[in-house]
């Protein structure tokens, strides 16, 4: 496995510190744990997404920034990256180790490119996720990324059998999305997968040959977890009050894959005599459905929505709770075994602080070694953590009891709430959008209406009528 060791060694980020972006920031957790220099190439940093993350820098011998513009994932925007790049990367040695790591695409294809162009380089390239395939099984093809050059991919088509392989030639017209994913995974050297079912999921689609040429190249590299001094770094002072049992939750909730109902039907059922002692504190982007879906709900008063932090105020700030939650993607519809685990698991073993994982069975998420583990569809489970967590605090209650009817009234509450919301925005988006497009053709007519002869024609007499 390559170790990046030296300043011999590129590591390619199209989102990298300052900017916040998760997957920029494993990338640098990576560096940061393997403690050596490297050069980093990346774009350039909006400030509405700036991190202060300065820490990084002594870790960096010498920094490359580009500034490729365009749709995320288009085609154009890959280009625009790759070519910009290559006017550093032309002016220097050529270097032994370069590392790529999904998201964005881009960085597979420009280490790709560089590979094609060094053919003795080392390159290492991570998945962080299956790259072809959202998170509902189906296949990525968003318009901007469809890739229509017959002659870019007739290039890609001779390095494929320029490897007297039976490797299958790509498609014409196809998509960047799998491209990089079927590229990356020919001509790495290495490939680093998070998690076991992950490659798993991944591979499937391909035969059996294609499958072995890859498990034996690759490594199964969990998110790395940075040590206790970066969870000092910023100070960020909760303010809880230590007579509750305070319970956070860091990060998106995604009402169909990723979701809390198992949490709320196991609080609403709860009959306990401390139960209110349970302080669920919920560092969300958007809370809007969220409002919505505990508007009815007991729990909705043990529960302190806030807005997310960055990211070293994050680390410290799960110092601070009792109990740090996380919970599955539900794939079991789209996916014979869940390819998910959730980067944030990776930062909440550094804090040394309690972990609840609502897990999908057969998840690797359920097999991690945390203190409470409940299922997602198994609400008494849920029930019990509730009921264990309140006596490992001291509020134990032995006469507690389930009060069982909450869960089918809850699931048809939920869902009947969620759809209509959820059509009541799909609805003004539809109407939004046909009167941009009325407007846009009102505008259109206007302008020619305004430069044809005949309205120049008829200006004196638009004058008199104004009189």
């Amino acid at each position: 496995m390559i170790v990046l060791n030296d300043v011999d060694k590129l590591v390619i980020s199209f989102k990298f510190p300052p900017s916040d972006d998760v997957s920029g920031i494993v990338v640098a957790k990576r560096i940061i744990k393997q403690d050596s220099p490297v050069d980093v190439l990346q774009n350039e940093v909006d400030e509405s997404e700036y991190l202060n993350f300065d820490i990084i820098d002594k870790y960096i011998n010498e920094r490359f920034v580009v500034s490729a513009d365009g749709k995320r994932d288009s085609h154009n925007q890959i280009k625009e990256f790759i070519d910009q790049s290559f006017e550093y990367l032309n002016e220097r040695d050529v270097y032994a180790n370069i590392y790529s790591r999904s998201w964005y695409m881009a960085n597979h294809f420009l280490a790709m490119e560089y590979k094609f162009k060094h053919p003795e380089v080392f390159w290492t390239a991570e998945f962080s996720d299956p790259v072809s395939r959202k998170m509902d099984g189906t296949i990525r093809m968003p318009k901007a990324s469809i890739v229509e050059n017959e002659k870019y991919l007739n290039k890609l088509n001779s390095k494929i059998a320029g490897l007297n392989n039976d490797f299958k030639p790509l498609d014409m017209p196809n998509v960047s999305y799998f491209i990089a994913e079927y590229l990356t995974l020919i001509f790495a050297d290495e490939i680093i997968f998070t998690n076991p079912n992950q490659r798993e999921i991944m591979l499937e689609i391909y035969d059996d040959d294609f499958k072995r040429f890859v498990i034996d190249k690759s490594v199964i590299m969990p998110h790395p977890t940075l040590d206790d001094e970066f969870y000092h770094l910023e100070e960020h002072n909760m303010e809880l009050d230590e007579n509750d049992v305070n319970i956070a939750y860091f990060g998106n909730i995604y009402y169909i894959s990723r979701h809390f109902e198992a949490l709320f039907y196991a609080f609403d059922s709860l009959n306990h005599k401390y139960k209110d002692r349970l302080k669920f504190h919920l560092f969300l982007n958007n809370d809007h459905y969220f409002k919505i879906l505990i508007n009815d709900l007991d729990i909705k008063e043990n529960i302190i929505l806030r807005k997310p932090l960055r990211y070293f105020e994050f680390l410290n700030a799960t110092t601070q709770f009792d109990v740090l939650l996380i919970n599955d993607t539900i794939t079991k519809d789209f996916y014979k075994i869940n390819p998910y685990l959730p980067s944030k698991l990776s930062d909440y073993k550094g804090s040394h602080i309690d972990i609840w994982a609502i897990y999908e069975n057969g998840s690797v998420l359920s097999t991690q070694d945390v203190k409470y583990k409940s299922s997602m569809t198994d609400y008494t489970q849920s029930t019990q953590v509730l009921v264990d967590i309140l006596k490992d605090n001291g509020y134990d209650d032995e006469s507690y009891t389930l009060n069982d009817s909450v869960y089918e009234n809850r699931i048809t509450q939920l869902n009947l709430t969620m759809k209509k919301e959820v059509n009541a925005k799909n609805r003004y988006r539809r109407q939004i959008k046909k009167l941009k497009k009325e407007n846009k053709r009102l505008k259109e007519e206007n302008e020619k209406i305004l430069s044809s002869n005949s309205w120049k024609i008829t200006k004196p007499l638009r004058k008199l009528r104004n009189k």
